[in-house]
């Protein structure tokens, strides 16, 4: 769970943006990193198909021309999984963030603090706007 608390509208709306660019920025590196890794996630399947179980980093394998390495993780797909849920919670906070700071905009009293709650596993959120 995410707790946000602010002193005014103003600096709410001000911080959001802020940590949106931020998450923005993140959300883009986990996005080439699960690129990266559903390479290693894709051999490990197709060996896994043909009856190997991969338990080491490097793969050889050998024709009449060449030998080639395949570098493999054990357990790519699991790792794939794991950065794909932790993305998609980012996201999620990114969507929310962006519905606080619309409704926020929208608020004519400005001397209030405010507190969100982003709830990103069971994806729920709350806004609370005190006096």
């Amino acid at each position: 769970m995410l707790v946000l608390l602010f002193r005014s509208i103003e600096e709410a709306t001000n911080k959001l943006s802020i940590i949106r660019e931020e998450l923005m920025k993140v959300h883009e590196n986990y996005s080439k990193t699960i690129e990266e890794v559903k390479i290693n996630a894709n051999v490990e399947s197709m060996l896994a198909k043909v009856g190997y179980r991969p338990s080491h980093r490097v793969v050889t394998i050998q024709s009449i021309s060449s030998t080639t390495n395949v570098h493999i993780m054990p357990h790519s797909t699991w790792l794939l999984n794991k950065l794909k849920s932790v993305n998609d919670n980012i996201s999620f906070i990114i969507n929310e963030i962006d519905k606080v700071r619309n409704y926020l905009n929208n608020v004519k009293t400005k001397d209030v603090s405010v507190m969100i709650m982003i709830d990103y596993k069971n994806k729920k959120s709350r806004l609370v706007i005190m006096p």
